[in-house]
């Protein structure tokens, strides 16, 4: 079992099969899935996960003025959670959350429901099902580095934004590898200002490490459990894994943008 998930993790082509297999497992309530953002308001349990998504709504009200009615596509919204937090900002916005994974999408359609301003759609991030020019802003949260070609995401978050568009990123990125993450979003057409959150991620992994590792405990397979020990501290970012000291010591960097078409 160890041999096979590792083969998924190294081979990006057959990741899409690895997450349906991630969204299969109950997961109890936990609806959010990235490393967070410190300081975070509230007292929500995944509060540091869902100030990710608020860090970038007011990324978004820094360069657009939020109007109702106005449509957002969030490209890998697993199950939802992050995407009902944006929302709770900004709820006149029409919202449709795309994922990979059946699994996800099934969870999101029966936890969160569906209407008139808010659908979840299964499919590829690199070959989006929407016509060009559909959406006012794409919001993407830590997980083109998972997409067997970012560029062609890139430029699929192009095509569907309407000319004025925006398109909220964040991701992690070795050191060394930011300019060509630069230069794969100006290909795109996107003008690109980064900010690194690095620390706030940092102190988000640390403070909330505990409840990370409690979910673990409750809900992951035994047998991941006992043979993937560190690769599941790694992938929690828990403190003192490898991703956690990655992002302490500078070799890996947290950063986040509102790109404008260009």
């Amino acid at each position: 079992m160890q041999v096979r998930l590792r083969k998924l993790r190294k081979d990006r082509s057959r990741r899409p099969a690895l997450w349906n297999r991630f969204y299969s497992v109950d997961w109890g309530t936990t609806s959010t899935n990235n490393y967070g953002f410190a300081p975070a308001s509230g007292d929500h349990p995944e509060r540091f996960q869902h100030q990710m998504y608020l860090e970038l709504l007011g990324r978004l009200q820094e360069v657009r003025e939020v109007t109702p009615g106005m449509k957002l596509l969030e490209v890998s919204c697993g199950r939802g959670g992050g995407l009902k937090a944006f929302l709770s900002g900004a709820p006149a916005m029409d919202a449709t959350g795309l994922d990979v994974a059946d699994a996800a999408i099934a969870f999101c359609r029966r936890t969160h429901g569906e209407n008139d301003r808010l659908r979840f759609v299964q499919g590829s991030a690199l070959d989006l099902p929407f016509p060009d020019g559909s959406f006012d802003v794409v919001l993407n949260v830590e997980a083109s580095n998972d997409y067997a070609d970012r560029e062609r995401f890139f430029r699929e978050a192009a095509r569907v934004l309407k000319a004025d568009g925006i398109f909220l990123y964040t991701d992690t990125v070795q050191r060394g590898r930011r300019d060509e993450m630069e230069r794969g979003l100006a290909a795109a057409g996107f003008s690109a200002n980064f900010r690194d959150i690095t620390q706030n991620v940092v102190d988000a992994c640390r403070a909330d490490t505990p409840r990370r590792r409690e979910v673990i405990r409750r809900h992951a397979p035994l047998p991941v459990r006992l043979f993937m020990k560190d690769q599941l501290a790694n992938y929690a970012a828990l403190e003192g894994s490898r991703k956690f000291t990655a992002f302490l010591d500078g070799r890996r960097q947290y950063v986040m943008t509102a790109a404008a078409k260009a």
